[in-house]
This record gives C-alpha cells, structure tokens and sequence, in this order.
C-alpha cells in the first residue's frame, strides 16, 4: 500500500471520528434542550400559581407558603453547579416543580374558598329587599357571580378580580339600606313589586313601614285612567 493511500486512509479515519463526535455532541444537546424545556415548563407553572399567590395576597391580605418553590430552584441550582447537570438532576428539579405547582395551588384554593366564603356570609340577602327592583336584581346577580368564584376548583387571577369587583358593588348597592329588614317589609315590598296594587290595598301601617325604612321614595303614585 503506497504511502499515498495509507494517508489518506488515516484522513479518512480521522474525518470519520470528528463526524462521530460531532454527532455525539449534538444528541448530547438535543438531550439538554429537551431536558430544559422540561424544566422551563414546569418552572411557568409554578412560577404561574406563584403569581396568583401574590395577587391572593394584594387583594385579600391572605397569604400561602411558597418556601417549597425556593427550596426546589435551590437545590437545582446547586447541583448544576459542576456543569452539565445528569439526566436524573434534571428529573428530579422538574418533578420538584411539578409538585410545587400543584401544592401551591391546593392552598391558594383552600385560602382562596374560606376568605370568599366569609366575605359572602357577611353579606346579608335580606338587605336587598330594601333596595329600588333594579339594583335589587343586580345585587342578587353579583351575590351568585360571587359564590361561583369562590367555588372555583381552579383560581385564577380572574377568579379573584372579578370576586372583588363583585363584592365591591354589592358593598356599594346596600351601603345605605337598612341593616336589618324586617319579615313585614320585604313580604310587603314583593307585594309591591308584583303589581296592581292600588293605595286601597295599602294600610296606613304599610305606610308607615315604608317610611320607615326610607321605602316610600321608591314607590310612585298615579291615578288611573279608569
């Protein structure tokens, strides 16, 4: 074999590990970018429950425990630090996430469900008789928007906004009502309500509870045609 060819035989050789290694090379990487994407994926979601937290917390003053998020950005980040992190670290960091994400979430719900329901029960239905029958409508819509919110399986940020602003209207609808409506007066009012009353069906003790309760600006009269 001529020198000739045995020199290009070693070229050849020599091309063939440098094709080797560079195919080696980009299995490694296409093992790392996959692994990352698994990682940066399941770090959006708990960094996601992560946010709801803290708007849970600028709205309400409810807080939850997010020190397992920490821990498990913490002990990735340590073990990542000899270079290239194993297969098995990775694993390890995105079950970590995984599972803080789903924990965070159980406690926002849990947080979330006892704040809401508190805030409802302090709203008293019984107010909303005394309110004019519009607003009165609206106040019994925005009530049942808000026991659907805080029921929610899953709470968002939208959950919590629209709780709020919901809960703020009704405070702002009853916030001149009376406090406490007697049985009498919300019976009476619904009579009213139904219509075809005339003054005839109405006693001076109706009247008088009316006025009582500031009702009597809400009630117009007119005489009829025949």
């Amino acid at each position: 074999m001529s020198t000739s060819v045995l020199e290009k035989a070693r070229e050849l050789q020599n091309q063939a590990r440098h094709i080797a290694e560079a195919q080696k090379d980009a299995v490694q990487q296409e093992r790392v970018v996959r692994r990352i994407d698994e990682v940066r994926s399941a770090l959006e979601k708990a960094t996601g429950q992560m946010g709801i937290a803290g708007l849970l917390k600028e709205r309400t003053g409810q807080s939850v425990d997010l020190t397992a998020l920490v821990s498990a950005y913490q002990r990735f980040e340590t073990k990542s630090r000899g270079g290239l992190p194993a297969d098995r670290v990775f694993t390890e960091a995105q079950k970590a996430l995984e599972t803080c994400a789903k924990d965070i979430a159980a406690a926002i719900r849990e947080v979330w469900g006892e704040w809401a329901r508190t805030r409802i029960s302090g709203v008293s239905s019984a107010r909303f008789a005394a309110l004019a029958p519009a607003e009165r409508r609206e106040a019994e819509a925005l009530l049942r928007d808000m026991r659907g919110y805080a029921e929610r399986r899953n709470v968002d940020g939208t959950a919590i906004r629209s709780f709020c602003t919901a809960y703020a209207d009704v405070l702002r609808l009853v916030e001149h009502a009376p406090t406490e409506v007697p049985a009498e007066l919300a019976q009476l009012i619904e009579r009213i309500d139904a219509g075809g009353l005339t003054l005839r069906d109405l006693s001076s003790g109706d009247i008088e509870l009316l006025r009582a309760y500031d009702q009597d600006v809400w009630i117009s009269v007119t005489r009829k045609a025949d």
